[in-house]
């Protein structure tokens, strides 16, 4: 395995036999924003995640400024919003975009690496919860609902997709969810996403706004839109890998089974802590390496090892348009320091796991 030129972070699954509705689709020229497939992919995802309604759009980070706009149409109340403080950008840009949200970062939990929402005493009525599961560490929103009755909660599920909170699937207990099927997700179309949503309004008010305020009527729009949709041939993607859906999982549980069974209880190494009463979306694995200096410092061993790897999500005051923003950080900049992800796809052979597990090892030595 020494001569490995690079293992990467992640691939999509997508042999030959996923590929059929695809290639019906480009033969038929029905690779426009609608389709069949895109009925379809709707109705299965309705279908295996027990949800009232998916509305597809062109990418995760569209789906997630979806769920501002929805708060803002439908909870005009709100005017602030909850967020971690170590999340993708995507977060805190969707709430950026219309300028009407103020957005109250929260540290994060050295333990489940998401936000530290036992830090939050109460929420006021003004106050909505972004749940965001971090590496597909699933967040219990029905033990929020517990906790807080009144609270007003959307979830950005891109990386939970297929993860459970209390036996059912993350992105159904709140207003509305997003879903990211990028192309290191666990179903991927390139790009491409949804909002998940069990509110018939929520679900019309998502399809206005993803079509261009487009009313009943052509080229007369009700009111400020984006061009927000998916393509019949990026459904004809997807459907052919929800077809075989349980077995990517499958393949992706071996990987993670693996990877903790063999990292676990390990001098230096710490894993990613799940909440009580939640499972995992087993999207990405990472490890914590106590007292590692930086991520740059790893990043720079595993490369020379032939093995991908990318940082955790740093403080939000790292980013340029955002370090206005005053928050507690101290342990969201640890993580940062700390944690690597490492090689996740569904397709990682069983001599790979152990040459990865191998280097952990080597470099755990080196702190």
């Amino acid at each position: 395995m020494e001569d490995i030129l690079k293992i990467p972070i992640y691939k999509p699954y997508l042999p030959q036999k996923i590929l059929h509705y695809a290639h019906r689709a480009l033969d038929n020229m029905e690779i426009a924003n609608n389709g069949p497939y895109l009925f379809n992919v709707t109705e299965e995802l309705q279908k295996i995640c027990n949800v009232n309604h998916v509305v597809l759009v062109n990418n995760g980070t569209s789906a997630t400024h979806l769920l501002i706009k929805i708060l803002k149409k439908f909870y005009p109340g709100i005017r602030k919003i909850i967020v971690p403080n170590n999340s993708y950008v995507a977060v805190y840009n969707s709430i950026l975009y219309d300028r009407y949200f103020e957005i109250i970062p929260v540290d994060a939990d050295i333990d489940t690496w998401n936000m530290d929402l036992a830090s939050i005493s109460s929420i006021p009525d003004d106050t909505a919860i972004f749940v965001v599961h971090n590496l597909g560490n699933i967040i219990n929103v029905p033990a929020i609902h517990r906790r807080f009755p009144q609270a007003i909660i959307i979830e950005d599920n891109c990386e939970g997709f297929m993860g459970k909170y209390e036996n059912q699937y993350s992105g159904t207990d709140c207003i509305a969810s997003s879903v990211s099927f990028f192309i290191n997700k666990l179903i991927t179309c390139s790009e491409g996403g949804a909002v998940f949503t069990n509110n018939e309004h929520v679900a019309k008010y998502s399809h206005l706004i993803k079509s261009q305020g487009q009313s009943s009527k052509k080229f007369v729009h009700e009111e400020i839109g984006n061009n927000f949709r998916m393509t019949n041939l990026q459904a004809a993607l997807l459907l052919g890998q929800l077809q075989y859906l349980s077995e990517i999982i499958e393949q992706k549980k071996i990987v993670f089974d693996y990877y903790r069974k063999n990292l676990e209880n390990q001098e230096k190494i710490v894993l990613q802590k799940n909440e009580d009463g939640t499972e995992n979306a087993n999207w990405m694995f990472a490890v914590r390496f106590v007292d590692n200096e930086n991520y740059e410092k790893a990043s720079k061993f595993f490369d020379s090892c032939g093995i991908e790897t990318r940082p955790m999500f740093y403080s939000i005051r790292e980013h340029k348009h955002l370090n206005f923003i005053n928050t507690d950080d101290n342990v969201a900049k640890r993580l940062s320091d700390e944690i690597v992800v490492l090689p996740s796809y569904p397709e990682l052979t069983r001599s790979e796991l152990d040459y990865i597990i191998e280097k952990v090892m080597k470099y755990r030595e080196k702190i």
